[in-house]
């Protein structure tokens, strides 16, 4: 009997565009990305969305070059402290102000949906995280009834004590971005991945991905974030993934020049410290790092994603026929990695 051959599979390509980047569009492949989202629109305990950065009125010339690349735009929208979380979602009038004031942004004609990312990581209250859901659920269907009708995803946070989201809201949603980096971050106590694939950390791709399948999301509504940072920490010892001694800094993969961003300079770029200390791949993790001493004696060690970690991560996205990969955020590798997955992929579609 003649198996049946299952058809080529096609991961999409979304990525953010940081409003401290104000020029990194005008260099991107705005064509041949399948989503790009405006990051980010803050949000307030009272259900306000209170800091736009500018939506829409500063960003003329990047409407214009979504709409004519015809890339769908979605707004993000952002909450990341516990107290306010609780503080919105224990007031109904409060969530009720902030439904509104989410399908009123969604409208916008250049709009093509929202994407919630409320990273909440330490404990909150079970009825608030039901609340929230109701939320979700009730904003997912504000955005389905427009017209036309408007995409919802939301960013599933990783790693931290509450788990916002069931399989009920969850199955309401056109995609869910899993958090696929972070393991790792500058106030870490030990030195170690920030996106690693596999292995014994607590946030890795295939873990997040169980996540996510567990909840009952179809793979092909899975996208994974890849951060187009790393992070570098001072150490104790050259010994790989040594203790820290002290606060780590982000690095981007590419230079960033300081007349290019609004916001502080990341003054690290990885491509330098890998051209003046060399890379090791780390077949475990899927991930990349570099070490060196400073010259008064303090160790460094540095973790980061290249070409070869993100080669490994394409081939898990077809391997499981995962929806896609969303890059954080523009401008930080002078589109040098979004340009090689793009590439990479549709020699995999062929």
């Amino acid at each position: 009997m003649a198996q049946t051959q299952q058809a080529p599979h096609l991961p999409q390509a979304w990525a953010y565009f940081g409003w401290w980047l104000p020029q990194s569009w005008r260099d991107a492949p705005l064509d041949r990305l399948d989503r790009l989202l405006f990051f980010e629109l803050k949000v307030n305990a009272a259900g306000v969305v209170a800091e736009r950065n500018g939506w829409p009125d500063d960003w003329v010339g990047l409407r214009a070059a979504v709409k004519k690349a015809g890339v769908p735009l979605d707004l993000t929208l952002t909450l990341f402290d516990a107290r306010a979380f609780e503080a919105l979602f224990s007031s109904a009038d409060a969530t009720a102000r902030l439904l509104d004031e989410a399908a009123a942004l969604a409208s916008h004609d250049e709009v093509a949906g929202l994407q919630i990312d409320f990273e909440i990581y330490s404990h909150v209250r079970p009825a608030t995280v039901v609340s929230y859901q109701r939320f979700v659920r009730a904003l997912a269907s504000r955005l389905r009834a427009a017209a036309p009708a408007r995409k919802i995803s939301v960013f599933f946070p990783m790693g931290g004590e509450t788990i916002l989201y069931d399989r009920t809201t969850l199955a309401q949603v056109d995609h869910v971005v899993l958090q696929g980096y972070d393991a790792h971050w500058t106030g870490s106590k030990a030195a170690g991945p920030v996106a690693p694939l596999a292995g014994g950390d607590a946030v890795t791709w295939k873990k997040a991905v169980a996540q996510g399948v567990a909840r009952g999301v179809p793979p092909d509504q899975l996208i994974i974030g890849f951060p187009l940072y790393g992070v570098e920490w001072p150490v104790a010892t050259r010994k790989v993934r040594s203790a820290t001694t002290g606060a780590g800094v982000h690095t981007s993969f590419a230079p960033i020049v300081a007349a290019a961003t609004t916001a502080p300079v990341i003054e690290v770029n990885v491509q330098e410290q890998v051209r003046q200390y060399g890379a090791v791949h780390d077949a475990a993790s899927g991930s990349a790092y570099y070490q060196f001493k400073k010259p008064g004696g303090q160790f460094v060690e540095g973790w980061f994603e290249d070409w070869w970690t993100l080669d490994l991560k394409h081939d898990y996205l077809m391997q499981e026929r995962l929806g896609g990969i969303a890059f954080f955020v523009l401008g930080y590798d002078n589109g040098q990695l979004i340009e090689h997955f793009l590439q990479r992929r549709v020699a995999g579609f062929r």
